[in-house]
């Protein structure tokens, strides 16, 4: 049965290469991205607290001698400095009351909490991507006079415009990188796929050809490692198979030769075994005739006419059985045939003494047979119970079928055959009877055969014997 193409090894293979690929180029950059943000961060928070730190101890003397020009003149350079990240400026005394304020005219500055004053340490009081992305960092650290201590605070704002762009920038390289590096991975993926499964597939086809029965076929050897050694060792299979299967065709046929010669040979033997006897006995009495120069009458007559009668009988049964002639098929009632035997051969059972017991099924579907050769089958089985109970016993006759089968049993309660003997009951000319032919059942199988049928035998030394009939209702005849 042809694998789906969803249930392909090769398609899962390949999915699971793209997505490998994928998974670990957005990973990798998703952790190259954060981590250049997180460095791009630290990096301005170093440099808002430096210059921090620088200013806080350049307005010391300004903000104790109350220069406002000073200030105002530092924070302008400051602000208006090339490449500057500063956007504002605030000084407080240290009593949180605002001194001075500089800064951007675009930059809205947030009036400041008075509850984090007094303060002697740095605290930020807006972090690098709080809130909104684009609001300045904000930082408010104590300005501290080594002689006086704490004297005022300093309030600055840094923005994060730069930050973000050159985040994004770095967002568009790397992704732009990782979509380069997924397309590539994932051909590359691809390709190693196919190269490794394109040899394993032309084996799987190869085995199906084999499988149906075109022995020797061969695949590329290609691949390299166990793939190649794989295609390898299948050619060496394949046509070992096909060397075998050839020798063993040819072994074949010369049996199926010998064993035609042979049943030739044993039919022969049989058949002239079989009239040999009868011919003796006319050419014995023939000859008596002729040296007495008398007719042949009487007795003689008798015996010379029952001979040439068995001889007939013979010779018909041999050609029944040789011929392999197509039987002829028609609707009947199995239960009526069987009846039909009992009415030839009741009066021979009633001598005998043996008791009939009939269990015929009910409703019985009807079936497509050969009605005489069924007949001749019940009759062989019936003539042959009846021999093997000449002290009387019990006869059984029962039917039975099902919606693909139909059944015929007969069973007598005589001295039974042999296990040895049972082997070979089904063999032309084969008899343990004096004056038995050994053609009825093999007469019997044959036309069980032709009828897609079987027939069986199970016997029991001095506990009897059962003949089996099962025949297919679906029995087309063969030829």
């Amino acid at each position: 049965m042809p694998v789906k193409f969803h249930e392909r090894i090769a398609l899962r293979f390949s999915l699971s290469i793209v997505a490998t690929v994928l998974i670990t180029a957005v990973a990798v950059a998703s952790l190259v991205l954060r981590d250049e943000q997180q460095i791009l961060q630290d990096d301005l928070r170093a440099r808002a607290i430096q210059l921090g730190e620088i200013l806080s101890n350049q307005i010391i003397e300004p903000l104790l001698y109350q220069e406002d020009y000073k200030l105002h003149e530092l924070f302008s350079s400051y602000l208006s400095a090339r490449d500057t990240l500063l956007v504002y400026g605030e000084v407080y005394n240290d009593r949180g009351e605002k001194l001075f304020a500089k800064g951007r005219e675009e930059i809205a500055i947030q009036s400041l909490d008075p509850s984090l004053l007094p303060s002697d340490r740095l605290i930020v009081l807006r972090d690098v991507g709080e809130s909104s992305n684009e609001l300045p960092l904000d930082i408010l650290m104590p300005i501290i006079s080594s002689k006086i201590g704490t004297i005022g605070y300093l309030r600055l704002g840094f923005t994060v415009s730069y930050l973000n762009k050159t985040i994004l920038a770095s967002k568009q390289t790397v992704w732009i990188a990782t979509i380069l590096i997924a397309v590539v991975g994932t051909f590359a993926g691809l390709w190693m796929a196919r190269s490794l499964f394109r040899p394993i597939l032309l084996l799987n086809q190869a085995a199906h050809e084999v499988g149906k029965g075109n022995l020797g076929v061969l695949v590329p050897e290609r691949g390299i490692g166990e793939i190649r050694e794989l295609g390898l060792t299948f050619n060496i299979m394949s046509l070992r198979i096909k060397q075998l299967v050839d020798e063993i065709t040819a072994a074949q046929e010369n049996l199926v030769r010998t064993e035609k010669l042979y049943a030739l040979g044993e039919f022969a033997t049989g058949l002239a075994h079989e009239i040999k006897n009868p011919l003796t006995s006319i050419q014995m009495l023939i000859q008596r005739a002729s040296e007495q120069e008398e007719a042949v009458q009487g007795e003689d007559l008798k015996v010379i006419i029952d001979e040439i009668s068995r001889i007939d009988s013979t010779v018909s049964q041999f050609l029944h059985l040789a011929r392999q002639t197509q039987i002829q098929t028609g609707k009947a009632d199995f239960n009526s045939l069987v009846e039909d035997v009992l009415a030839i051969t009741r009066l021979k059972i009633e001598k005998s003494g043996i008791t009939i017991h009939k269990q015929l099924a009910d409703n019985l579907s009807s079936i497509h047979v050969d009605a005489a050769g069924i007949k001749q089958i019940v009759l062989n089985g019936l003539l042959n119970a009846l021999q093997s109970m000449q002290q009387g016993g019990k006869l059984t006759i029962i039917t039975r079928g099902d919606e693909n089968t139909l059944k015929c049993t007969i069973n007598d309660t005589g001295c039974g055959i042999s296990e040895e003997n049972l082997k070979y009951i089904f063999d032309p000319f084969f008899t343990t009877k004096e004056n038995g032919t050994g053609m009825g059942l093999s007469v019997a199988w044959n036309i069980a055969q032709k009828h897609k049928g079987h027939l069986d035998i199970r016997s029991e030394v001095n506990k009897g014997t059962t003949l089996i009939l099962t025949l297919p209702y679906d029995n087309s005849p063969c030829g």
